[in-house]
């Protein structure tokens, strides 16, 4: 589909996205009700069903049959009545990289369409500079900054999947994008699940993105497999993630700085297949059932490994961003673990203690997880005290069970 086909059908192709409600997005919401506004149509009966339908749905009624009874029943247009109940049949496009590309080219046209409104103006703003004018000089230099900072906002107005850091009551048609945005984040089909209920529950649904969750333990303590227990859980169970993501391959990564990718990939295994010798099979008939277990949902797995320190946070968040590309989208990372990563920060505040470095490595981690707009989940030890305070406890109750939850609090989180 190119910008010539589109044009020709462009209002049919945003009223079949409309009828589909599992792609009618807050953020999607907003760019078609922009293209309704720049580009009004008064030939044929798709721009004003669209139009009708988006009131319906910002009215709270999204069931499109719905939305056809009480069409009815406020004696609205046949000939919309009835565009729209034909688009709810047989939707001209129904599949997410068909979505995907439709809401790529309507951001870019609306983007440069607006760039255009302003092109004239600030072409002139320039051309009337005088140098030999010093009022003239101020005069026009204003004018041009003024047309520039239109340029500017066109610009970023129009680009509705661009996370925004700014909510400027001066600005709002971008504050609308955030606040669609979080509309959209805040939703379960935008939440990674875990394999364990419980843990769903504690979480309040489970990992959402742009937080940082911090498992911790003592040494040998099971987290670095409840790191790559919830990697794998990531491809098991979150097949609803790729609504959102406009038909690119979503991505869950796990990073180890700890174990090595052999003891790695022992332990993947076992997890995986737990009754099962791996050394039973050879090792393209194993790599087969790694395969097997890891290539679900349409997800791809990528497990990575890197030396003691040999890596900083920036380091890490570059190389997760290799992975966000047109075809596929970083969903959450499994980072293990935090003492094992340099901080991205080099200044003499950072480096004068290992809690001051460990509290940068924790809010970097933090940044990360925002400007990607993804969980990444960490662990980190317990000190010596926590270790001692359940030894005694089992000492003092002859080898009977103890509540570690009762006894570890925060001053036993190492240093940080």
């Amino acid at each position: 589909m190119d910008l010539k086909q589109l044009k020709q059908s462009i209002y049919k192709n945003i009223l079949s996205v409309l009828v589909q409600r599992q792609f009618r997005t807050s953020q999607n919401l907003i760019l078609f009700s922009r293209i309704l506004s720049a580009y009004p149509c008064n030939k044929g009966s798709y721009y004003a069903t669209c139009q009708r339908t988006i009131s319906f749905i910002e009215r709270g009624i999204k069931d499109i049959p719905m939305v056809i009874e009480s069409m009815k029943d406020e004696g609205e247009d046949e000939e919309i009545i009835n565009t729209l109940s034909d688009i709810n049949k047989e939707p001209t496009i129904t599949t997410i990289p068909e979505i995907a590309q439709l809401i790529k080219i309507l951001s870019d046209y609306l983007k440069y369409a607006n760039l255009l409104k302003v092109k004239n103006a600030f072409i002139s703003s320039m051309d009337v500079i005088d140098d030999d004018n010093e009022n003239n000089i101020s005069q026009s230099v204003e004018a041009a900054y003024d047309y520039a900072s239109q340029v500017c906002q066109a610009y970023n107005v129009a680009n509705v999947t661009a996370t925004q850091h700014q909510f400027d009551t001066g600005q709002p048609e971008m504050m609308e994008n955030i606040v669609a945005h979080a509309q959209d984040s805040t939703s379960i089909s935008n939440v990674v699940q875990t394999g364990i209920r419980s843990l769903n529950a504690l979480l309040s649904p489970g990992y959402v993105n742009g937080a940082l969750y911090v498992y911790a333990a003592l040494p040998a303590n099971y987290k670095s497999g409840i790191l790559l227990e919830s990697h794998i859980d990531v491809l098991r169970y979150n097949n609803h993630l790729k609504e959102s993501l406009n038909g690119k391959r979503p991505v869950s990564i796990y990073i180890s700085m700890e174990n090595n990718m052999s003891q790695t990939v022992k332990r993947l295994w076992s997890i995986l297949y737990p009754n099962i010798d791996m050394r039973s099979y050879s090792a393209e008939e194993a790599t087969n059932m790694f395969n097997a277990a890891l290539n679900v949902n349409g997800f791809r797995s990528v497990i990575l490994y890197y030396g003691y320190r040999e890596k900083s946070t920036k380091d890490i968040r570059d190389i997760i961003n290799t992975y966000n590309t047109d075809k596929e989208q970083v969903v959450a990372v499994f980072f293990d673990y935090i003492k094992r990563v340099r901080p991205g920060r080099s200044d003499m505040a950072t480096l004068n203690s290992e809690k001051s470095e460990l509290n940068v490595i924790m809010n970097e981690f933090k940044s990360i997880a925002v400007e990607l707009d993804i969980p990444f989940v960490t662990a980190h030890q317990l000190n010596r005290s926590g270790a001692q305070a359940l030894d005694e406890a089992y000492r003092n109750r002859n080898g009977a069970s103890v509540r570690s939850d009762l006894l570890l609090g925060r001053s036993n989180i190492s240093v940080a």
